[in-house]
């Protein structure tokens, strides 16, 4: 058996897939949600019912339909972290190399890397707050400051 005297090559980081594990879970909560707003739409049909039961009735599958936005958008945030790892890798393997042809997604569109600050690193550039932005900093000195805040003449005022 040889070995490979060079260095070790690491493998591209594989995308996040929606697993079937992932979607019967969410069947699992969507269909408990949509269970929940019958209850609430039977409640508050019934002779005690409120308009809070209806907006709950409302509510419960908004809930279940955000929760199957909340993993499309993780699985989204997860492969654009992953995409952006893996380009990094190619341009640290070739540093001498022109700029790499940027990645395809399999409809034919170019890949739009995050903006999130997470996965934007630009560490050598310094940004500053704009002054006009902060608030006037107070320009009272020790002795007037010790003047309001000392604790006996509080006592006096309140007297």
């Amino acid at each position: 058996m040889s070995e490979q005297a060079g260095p070790a090559v690491e493998k591209k980081k594989a995308k996040k897939k929606v697993k079937l594990l992932h979607v019967i879970f969410l069947a699992i909560c969507f269909a408990a949600a949509c269970a929940l707003a019958w209850w609430q739409w039977s409640r508050f049909q019934s002779g005690s019912g409120t308009f809070q039961n209806l907006g709950y009735a409302f509510q419960w599958p908004l809930l279940g339909g955000f929760l199957i936005y909340a993993y499309r958008k993780y699985l989204q945030y997860e492969n654009e972290s992953i995409e952006l790892e893996n380009l990094e890798a190619e341009l640290a393997e070739h540093p001498d190399a022109p700029k790499l042809a940027r990645p395809h997604h399999e409809d034919g569109g170019g890949v739009t890397l995050s903006n999130r600050p997470s996965l934007v690193t630009n560490d050598d550039e310094v940004t500053e707050i704009d002054r006009a932005f902060l608030p006037e900093r107070p320009s009272m000195d020790v002795d007037e400051f010790n003047r309001i805040n000392d604790p006996s003449q509080r006592r006096r005022r309140q007297s």
